[in-house]
C-alpha cells in the first residue's frame, strides 16, 4: 500500500495494489496521484462542456476500465 495525496483536492489517500495508478506510483512516487472522486468530477465537467462522451473517442477503451 501506497500513502500519497490526491492532485486536486489534497486528500490523503492508501493506494492498494489493485488501484489502476499503483503501478505508476510504485515506480514513481513523485508522480501525481488523482482520486476516483476527483477524476469523476473531471470526466463529468468535460462531458457538459463538449458534449463528447469518453466511449465516443476511442470505442476500444471501454475494454480497459
Amino acid at each position: 500500500m501506497i500513502e500519497t495525496l490526491c492532485f486536486f483536492c489534497k486528500k490523503k489517500f492508501h493506494v492498494k495494489p489493485s488501484d489502476s495508478q499503483f503501478r505508476k506510483l510504485k515506480q514513481n512516487p513523485g508522480a501525481s496521484y488523482v482520486c476516483k472522486a476527483c477524476n469523476q468530477s473531471m470526466q463529468r465537467e468535460a462531458q457538459q462542456s463538449t458534449g463528447i462522451h469518453p466511449d465516443q473517442i476511442d470505442q476500444y477503451d471501454k475494454f480497459f476500465r
